[in-house]
């Protein structure tokens, strides 16, 4: 039985598809700090952004401050992502996303010597 290693031309050319390729030229771009595909990149994700934030506060400025740490984790996440070992950007940003999101949460060190109770 063979199978066919290419594509059929309107599998190559699907919306998916050219979404996938335009969020990695962003990532390859955000590697060397172009902030008009930084924006596109937050931009993209910031659907994502926003649910994953809701999901942890409905406080206004609590949600502001998770949307900017995942926008931070995000961006970090454009630093460590090689396409040939990490596969999607997506499911590997996620990671980095929510790590950022949940630092938040953790005390730091003056609120933990000297916190309230």
């Amino acid at each position: 039985m063979k199978i066919a290693l290419t594509l059929r031309q309107d599998e190559a050319r699907s919306p998916e598809m050219e979404r996938e390729r335009a969020i990695e030229r962003d990532v390859e771009a955000c590697r060397r700090n172009d902030w008009e595909a930084k924006t596109r990149l937050i931009q993209t994700f910031m659907p994502l952004l926003t649910s994953l934030a809701k999901k942890r506060s409905q406080d206004t400025a609590a949600l502001n401050r998770y949307i900017e740490a995942g926008k931070t984790g995000l961006v970090n996440s454009t630093r460590h992502y090689k396409s040939s070992v990490n596969g999607k950007f997506q499911v590997f940003a996620l990671n980095y996303i929510e790590d950022h999101m949940n630092r938040l949460d953790r005390p730091g060190i003056f609120k933990r010597l000297f916190g309230r109770s």
